[in-house]
């Protein structure tokens, strides 16, 4: 991701943050995020979002995705099932 002067200063763990976000964001739209235009439009969102001072990498990412006008299915916590036996 290239951030210009016209963009501001950040520094290493923002720009960690909104690297990581970046990627899940492409990674995310599969095929459809390795557009340029479309990795442009994340890059501007995240951009802006860390000017505002947002460091989540999770934050920035569904920020990306909603510029895009996508909603991130929500992460569903695994439930741990006991099999069936003898009580003891």
């Amino acid at each position: 991701m290239i951030i210009s002067e016209r963009d501001g200063y950040f520094d290493d763990a923002a720009v960690l943050a909104m690297v990581i976000a970046f990627e899940r964001a492409c990674s995310s739209l599969r095929s459809f995020g390795s557009a340029p235009t479309v990795q442009e439009i994340i890059a501007e969102r995240i951009i802006q979002v860390a000017k505002q001072g947002e460091r989540d990498p999770d934050q920035l990412h569904q920020q990306a995705l909603q510029a895009l006008g996508i909603e991130e299915i929500p992460k569903v916590n695994a439930v741990q099932v006991s099999a069936p036996g003898p009580k003891l």
